[in-house]
Formats: structure tokens, C-alpha cells, sequence
């Protein structure tokens, strides 16, 4: 999309109508203890630090080397596993995402780095059971409240352009983002009619196995909310579908949105 459309779309997104983020106990009392405060917008969530007078990017009270900030983030869409590319059997375990590798994953394991941005969300982020243990453990994770993931913030990172604080404990300067992105899914769309219909070769759909009656699209096409993917038969515009519904097919590794007519 261009900036314009962009700008247009964003206007109506809202991440908090997907997610909830909660900061730990733990965390609370070290945002508390160290003049820092968490605000939420529509877009995400920001960590504002109380500084001091003289030099805007010196926190009032020292960000320790080791200090790090957990929040878990809880999901509230059920369909969210419908409309983005996550596998779907792997629904229910933890993801995290932080600016440090956990001691009990491999070095391959991924970091939330910006500048990687052909790295969206994915199952690379699950954590082994050794590492869900640990995490469920020292984040008091209560069973039942959806915790999708855990985002963790290190003042220092694994690498120096994931750290928040510079050597001199001086916050850096643009101060760190970090973006959550996430695919989101394609599915073939079928039509389910009452009455055959005629298909022509430009057509976007064909009859599934001959049947004139059920017409599948003849690529995958992704799920979206506000959008609308033009898509034809005898040049009358086919509806798309929403994700409130999807159909895995094992036996080719398909994913169908099915559409009554």
C-alpha cells in the first residue's frame, strides 16, 4: 500500500482489541521503584523514564546493567489463530520475544530485533519445555489467562543495537523500538452454490473436482479485516470471506474459507 493508504488503514487498527499487555509483579515493582511508567495507544505499549532535570536522557534513578522488564501478553481475539500464519497445532504454547536469548534455547533461537524484518512472529519463537517450564515459573504465569507470550526487555541486549541504556547508563538516543509482526494467513476460498455455474478461463475461481456447484479460487488469498481482494466470476464481484471460520484439508495441507452463495 502506499503511505496514504497505509495512514488510512492504521487509523482503525487497534492491537488492543487482539492482545492484553500486563507487566509481571515483579515487574510493577521495579517500574514503581524506578520512575518508570507504562502507557498503552492503540499501536503497542511504551516504558516512559522520569529523568533528571539537567539531562533529559539520564534516567532519575539508574537503570541497572541487569535490570530487565517482563510483560506477558495475553490473547483475547479467539480467531486469531484463523487469520495469521502461525501453525495451528501449536496453538497454546509460549512464545517470547525479548532482546536477550534464554539460556535454555540454542543460539539459533531469535531475538526481537527491528532491523530483522524478514523475521516476523513465528513457531521459531516457541520456547522448549525446559524453557516454558522456567518462564511459567519466574513470570507466576496463572493457568487459564490466554498468555500468548512473553515480551522481556533487558537494558542490555545480546547485541549493542538491542541495548536501551548506552554505557554511561544514558538512555539511547532515538530511544529503542521493538515491533511484534505477524504474517497473516492465506487460504483457498470456496463458493458453495445452490445451482451449477458456468466458469470461463479468466475467471478466478474453477469447479473443485468437476462439481459446478462448489468453485475454489485458484491460488491461496490472504484473510483480512478492512481489506478487499477483487476477485471475479463472469465478471460479477465474488464476497470475501472473514476468518471466523477455517478448514484445514490433511490430506493436501490446504487451508479452505468457505463461502455460501
Amino acid at each position: 500500500m502506499s503511505e496514504a493508504e497505509q495512514s488510512r488503514q492504521l487509523k482503525t487498527y487497534d492491537f488492543r482489541s487482539i492482545f492484553d499487555v500486563v507487566p509481571t509483579d515483579n515487574t510493577v515493582a521495579k517500574l514503581n521503584g524506578h520512575g518508570l511508567l507504562m502507557k498503552m495507544s492503540n499501536k503497542g505499549f511504551a516504558v516512559w523514564s522520569k529523568v533528571k532535570p539537567e539531562e533529559n536522557d539520564t534516567p532519575f534513578v539508574s537503570l541497572d546493567d541487569h535490570l530487565f522488564l517482563t510483560f506477558l501478553i495475553l490473547l483475547k481475539d479467539p480467531y486469531f489463530y484463523n487469520f495469521t500464519d502461525l501453525i495451528l497445532s501449536e496453538a497454546g504454547k509460549l512464545f517470547y520475544l525479548s532482546n536477550r536469548k534464554p539460556a535454555t534455547e540454542p543460539e539459533s533461537f531469535p531475538l526481537l530485533d527491528k532491523a530483522d524484518k524478514d523475521h516476523p512472529v513465528d513457531e521459531k519463537f516457541i520456547l522448549s519445555e525446559e524453557g516454558m517450564e522456567n518462564e511459567l515459573k519466574k513470570s507466576e504465569i496463572k493457568p487459564g489467562n490466554n498468555c500468548f507470550g512473553i515480551v522481556c526487555i533487558f537494558m542490555k541486549g545480546d547485541k549493542s543495537s538491542l541495548h536501551i541504556t548506552d554505557a554511561q547508563g544514558k538512555i539511547s538516543t532515538p530511544p529503542k523500538m521493538f515491533e511484534l509482526t505477524f504474517r497473516n494467513r492465506s487460504t483457498f476460498w470456496r463458493y458453495i452454490f445452490n445451482a451449477a455455474q458456468p466458469v470461463k478461463p479468466a475467471d478466478d475461481v474453477i469447479r473443485e473436482n468437476g462439481n459446478a456447484k462448489i468453485l475454489v479460487t485458484k491460488k491461496a488469498h490472504p484473510l483480512t479485516r478492512y481489506g478487499f481482494i477483487s476477485l471475479k466470476l463472469n465478471k460479477a464481484e465474488l464476497p470475501n470471506p472473514n476468518a471466523l471460520l477455517i478448514k484445514p484439508d490433511l490430506s493436501t495441507t490446504k487451508i479452505f474459507s468457505e463461502i455460501y452463495m
